[in-house]
């Protein structure tokens, strides 16, 4: 019985950390990130705040187009691929698909996990086309009091 008791005692005293609530700061915050990163970015093609919210050594994979390695690749992929491109691509976030969990250091927030599904449309003779949905995960971490996408995984596009 006494080793219940401690057992007990321990999982109450020990915080817990999980997903965050849409109102708190933090998912605030990723939401702000990720718009800056697809909405400003991907879909209107004004790359210029990338290089304050994407790590120099970002690592990027994707399902069906492979690793990018890299800031400067993955700005390039877009303003080559996205923005360059005869075709335009957009991307929303699907509703409530959003979530974020925080990651912590001795009890000191240092980065969250993104997760959360995404549907692209694409431009095509005057008109916008659904395309597929995807799952995504970001990994943010806090450089220099500034969050930086890190790790990206984008994976599981079907139509």
């Amino acid at each position: 019985m006494r080793k219940i008791q401690i057992l007990l005692l321990l999982i109450l005293c020990q915080t817990v950390y999980s997903q965050v609530k849409s109102t708190d700061e933090l998912y605030k915050t990723a939401k702000k990130l990720d718009s800056l990163i697809f909405d400003v970015g991907f879909n209107t093609c004004d790359l210029s705040h990338y290089d304050s919210i994407v790590s120099d050594d970002l690592e990027f994979y994707h399902d069906k187009g492979g690793i990018t390695s890299g800031k400067e690749a993955f700005t390039a992929s877009i303003r080559n691929n996205i923005c360059g491109g005869p075709n335009k691509v957009r991307r929303e976030l699907a509703p409530g698909s959003m979530k974020v969990y925080p990651l912590y250091n001795n009890n000191i927030l240092y980065a969250f996990i993104q997760e959360g599904e995404h549907d692209f449309a694409e431009f095509y003779k005057g008109k916008w086309k659904k395309g597929s949905r995807a799952k995504f995960t970001i990994l943010w971490i806090l450089e220099n009091k500034n969050w930086k996408m890190k790790r990206v995984l984008s994976y599981d596009h079907h139509l």
